[in-house]
């Protein structure tokens, strides 16, 4: 027992540093990511961090795994050369205790990134697209002049004076690349969002677009667009109807189908792993040079890897067939490097 709770405290050392540098980098990804949001609609400070909250799950469960996996290396490595676990390993303990005390942790982080990707992901996922949805549909317009890169809708839209006020706007160029977009020059504009349709009312213009092999001039006084901002999204979608639209014809079948495996895939990386644990942290601190890290870093990317291939091919298969044969490779070295030794 006391041996146990030792190697707990000496993986709990490494765990929470590791995982808050970990979180703290995938943070400012997130809030780097949600900025972009402003591009289309204004959001408060305590709206940013609805959306903040809302992606959380997704990055628990990404940090998590690799969190675990790296602590569980380090501190046995740290072990191994502070001279503890050999002399664990000359009072009669094996590797294989080490296997057996980490299985609980490692079923424990399993059941939570299962509860994690499988529950809580889908809902924040739903809660994250409504939310922008709704902001779509309630809130004025927020282009600022003299902007590249600013997008309603199908449209890329600049211009070079605007008056927030009337959401009125002078000088405009638009841009789409739909099959019924082209290019449009406006000496005045102005546009309104009624309940998330995008309406364009332009003044002394000209239009550019494509007409087969041809490309068609317009000249106009006036001109109205109609453009919808809002994606077609269901309101109604609960956990179960969420995952069913993986076996289901609908467009997004395939992409449901790669976050399906890929969160089967990694939500069982830690019980898969078992047996990396001590073939990488486990060494002679007499003979064996301390590239742990290293080996972890490659460990880590071979699997994500390997996982990034069958998600991408062979997604269905690939949720048994990548945990098989992460764990066969880990047991048939464990047993080659590890326990003929120890």
């Amino acid at each position: 027992m006391r041996i146990k709770n030792y190697l707990f405290l000496s993986f709990a050392q490494i765990f929470f540093p590791v995982f808050l540098v970990l979180f703290f980098i995938a943070s400012v990804v997130i809030f780097i990511r949600i900025a972009g949001v402003t591009f289309v609609v204004k959001i408060s400070f305590l709206e940013l961090l609805s959306l903040y909250i809302y992606t959380l799950p997704t990055m628990i469960f990404f940090v998590i795994p690799l969190s675990f996996f790296v602590a569980c290396t380090l501190s046995l490595s740290r072990l191994c050369f502070d001279y503890e676990l050999p002399v664990l390993f000359a009072l009669g303990m094996s590797p294989a205790n080490i296997v057996k005390i980490f299985l609980p942790i490692a079923l424990l982080v399993s059941f939570t990134l299962f509860m994690v990707s499988f529950v809580l992901t889908p809902l924040s996922d739903v809660a994250y697209r409504q939310f922008l949805e709704q902001k779509k549909s309630s809130i004025h317009l927020n282009l600022s002049p003299n902007e590249f890169g600013q997008k309603l809708g199908d449209w890329l839209v600049y211009t070079q004076n605007a008056n927030e006020e009337n959401n009125t706007y002078e000088n405009i160029v638009l841009l789409s690349f739909a099959e019924n977009g082209g290019f449009i020059f406006a000496k005045e504009a102005h546009m309104a969002n009624q309940n998330g349709i995008m309406e364009v009312f332009l003044k002394d213009g000209k239009v550019y677009r494509q007409n087969q092999n041809e490309l068609e001039k317009i000249d106009f006084e006036k001109l109205t667009i109609r453009n919808s901002l809002i994606a077609d999204f269901s309101d109604n979608l609960g956990v179960l109807n969420y995952w069913k639209r993986a076996f289901l014809d609908n467009p997004k079948k395939d992409k449901i189908r790669q976050n399906l495996s890929l969160y089967m895939i990694v939500s069982l990386f830690p019980l898969a792993s078992l047996f990396y644990f001590p073939l990488i942290g486990v060494k002679n601190p007499r003979y064996d040079k301390n590239y742990t890290i290293l080996q972890t870093m490659l460990a880590v990317g071979g699997f994500y890897g390997i996982t990034y291939l069958a998600t991408s091919y062979l997604p269905l298969s690939g949720m048994i067939f990548v945990p098989l044969l992460w764990f066969s490779l880990g047991y048939f070295a464990y047993c080659r490097f590890v326990r003929k030794y120890y």
